[in-house]
């Protein structure tokens, strides 16, 4: 994957910002509804990008994350509200993001950049336990394996917000930790899972990961994003899983040394 200024993108980025959308369009809807639905759950919409970048992609120059949400907010509702916090560690791009931010007039947000890595932000931004904010925290680290350590700690903290994470199944078969994406997700310890089929052509196993304590986020057929447990989501990912020499030994287990 080529990078400009620490971001990553590739052939298949323009696609991965259309489905990204979606995505958010889809979790602002349900989760505005709820928030509406139950008095006890605070009135904004809580949204935190953990690799911000510039808001933009360079060289194709197409919008990044936060304007894709941005762009998705604008087609709900005025009467919801929004707290949006976007991270970003690069200094020269964290400046770009405040301007392009800027130029983004919306009612009812409050938008809050943060400078600095996501891993020292994080545990100063969502100290305590609270079971009432509702919402999405996004990492995409530009096809390193996102830091589990952190996305454990979010679950923990924030349980009724949701995980969305983009990211290289090939490169997690490479960590030195010799786990699965499973064993990964399993540690986050969210409940339920919607995991999104690569492209035919993505050798690296791109996919997005969104994980929830609650089964009312369902199978997003139109955008190949199906429940975890589904007999669609069985039939890929094993290969997301486990490598072929993998998969190969787990049917045959290696006969122990004599």
């Amino acid at each position: 994957m080529p990078k400009v200024d620490d971001i990553g993108f590739s052939k298949i980025t323009p696609l991965k910002m259309e489905i990204l959308g979606k995505i958010f369009s889809m979790h602002i809807k349900v989760t505005n509804a709820v928030i509406a639905r139950y008095p006890y759950y605070k009135k904004a919409y809580r949204y935190i990008d953990l690799t911000a970048g510039k808001g933009i992609v360079p060289d194709i120059n197409i919008k990044g994350s936060p304007l894709v949400f941005l762009e998705e907010v604008t087609n709900i509702n005025n009467n919801y509200h929004f707290a949006i916090d976007l991270i970003e560690s690069n200094p020269n791009n964290y400046r770009e993001l405040e301007n392009n931010v800027k130029c983004t007039p919306l009612l009812n947000i409050v938008i809050n950049p943060h400078k600095g890595k996501y891993q020292d932000i994080i545990p100063s931004l969502l100290r305590d336990i609270d079971k009432n904010e509702l919402g999405l925290i996004f990492v995409d680290p530009s096809g390193n394996p996102p830091d589990f350590k952190i996305m454990k700690y979010i679950s923990e903290v924030r349980p009724h917000m949701e995980l969305l994470m983009y990211l290289s199944s090939t490169n997690i078969k490479r960590l030195p930790q010799k786990k699965s994406l499973e064993d990964f997700m399993r540690e986050i310890s969210k409940k339920f899972w919607l995991v999104r089929r690569p492209f035919r052509f993505d050798k690296f196993g791109w996919t997005f990961l969104l994980g929830s304590n609650t089964d009312i986020f369902k199978t997003y057929k139109s955008i190949d994003f199906y429940q975890f447990d589904s007999d669609e989501a069985r039939s890929f990912f094993p290969l997301l899983n486990l490598s072929k020499t993998q998969r190969k030994e787990k049917l045959q287990p290696k006969l122990p040394f004599i």
